[in-house]
């Protein structure tokens, strides 16, 4: 639902997107197998607001000097604000409450 089918532009040589500001991403972690893959490549976009942010979309966020690349399963609101909680597709835990400053790209596209 990102993209209108005006946006995407299929030549018998080529695909476009119409995506401003979007960059290519790679995947190494297992933790969302098998929905992303070895050889994935994500089409990201910075979030402009947490409003950008819902249940289910798949989100790439700093922890401990690492990228950490989850699936928004709740967002909720409580005393500091819009709160996030993620888990890996391919993970038995949720990860600790994430706030939308940690929030670096919102997966909007996978190409294998």
């Amino acid at each position: 639902d990102y993209l209108n089918d005006d946006d995407i532009l299929v030549y018998s040589d080529k695909v476009i997107l119409k995506i401003n500001n979007a960059e290519v991403s790679n995947y190494e972690s297992d933790s969302m197998y098998p929905f992303l893959g070895e050889g994935a490549n994500g089409i990201v976009v910075k979030p402009e607001t947490e409003k950008d942010i819902n249940v289910g979309d798949i989100i790439t966020f700093r922890r401990n000097d690492k990228l950490v690349v989850h699936r928004v399963i709740e967002k909720g609101i409580d005393e500091r604000g819009v709160y996030f909680i993620t888990k890996g597709d391919n993970s038995d835990f949720a990860d600790d409450k994430i706030r939308f400053e940690e929030i670096e790209h919102k997966l909007v596209g996978i190409v294998y």
